[in-house]
């Protein structure tokens, strides 16, 4: 795991944060697009709309593999899991 994922679950443990913030937290897209995906994948993360239910895993892979996600980090929220909370703890 980057020093980018573990700050970013580091930074979740204070709550959930929108992609907009979580997306400074990486060097570029390519880091920012495999990193919060590999997150997602090994469920360390949720990934969720306000107001919404969560975004099903296959739609979180289109986004994110598709790089769609990149025009709609402002619609978007990520929170850490309690797996995430034990990998870091």
């Amino acid at each position: 795991m980057s020093s980018a994922e573990l700050e970013t679950l580091d930074q979740l443990l204070g709550g959930d944060m929108p992609l907009t913030t979580i997306r400074q937290l990486y060097p570029d897209d390519a880091a920012f697009l495999q990193g919060v995906l590999g997150l997602l994948n090994s469920r360390d993360v949720r990934f969720f709309s306000p107001g919404k239910p969560d975004v099903p895993q296959w739609h979180c892979r289109a986004l994110f593999t598709e790089g769609s996600i990149l025009e709609k980090l402002t619609m978007f929220r990520l929170d850490i899991t309690d797996q995430g909370i034990r990998r870091i703890l």
